[in-house]
């Protein structure tokens, strides 16, 4: 008899008659663990459409903010150009580019509580559904259990 390597074996039809067509043994109800991979999949779907939203919303006001830089940067040298005494142009434009600053910093900040709300509701949808998926799948250990005390007693009284 000459041995047969892994591929050969497996390749061959009656290898496949080593695994059961069924898991009776199975502890777990194929149908709850279905369930709970479609209920994952949808909450990492609306966390994704939370995060595309936010990439959305954070583009659009990074739009807006730089069209309001342009026009800010346009009035501050409008403001240096401006008739007047040198003294007063440095002022006045120290004056503007503190503002267009202030904006920009407070536009920055905007941004970022965008970018942080949305990683907030993006990361609970996740987190409730991992916490569930831990509560389902204790449920259905202790249901396991359950059925298997049955089917011992059961046995022991026949």
């Amino acid at each position: 008899m000459t041995k047969k390597s892994f591929f050969q074996n497996w390749v061959n039809p009656n290898f496949s008659n080593a695994f059961p067509t069924s898991f009776s043994g199975n502890p777990f109800d194929m149908r709850e663990m279905m369930d709970a991979s479609r209920k994952s999949i949808q909450a990492f779907s609306e966390a994704q459409q939370v995060a595309a939203e936010s990439i959305q919303a954070i583009m659009q006001r990074q739009t807006e903010i730089m069209s309001q830089l342009v026009q800010d940067q346009s009035a501050v040298a409008r403001g240096i150009l401006a008739e007047g005494t040198p003294e007063e142009k440095v002022a006045r434009g120290a004056e503007l580019i503190r503002e267009t600053y202030e904006k920009a910093y407070g536009a920055a900040k905007e941004v970022g509580d965008i970018a942080n709300k949305s990683t907030r509701e993006a990361c609970d949808i996740i987190n409730e559904r991992f916490t569930a998926c831990l509560e389902e799948i204790q449920s259905s250990a202790e249901d396991a259990k359950e059925n298997k005390s049955k089917k011992s007693d059961g046995k022991k009284a026949a």
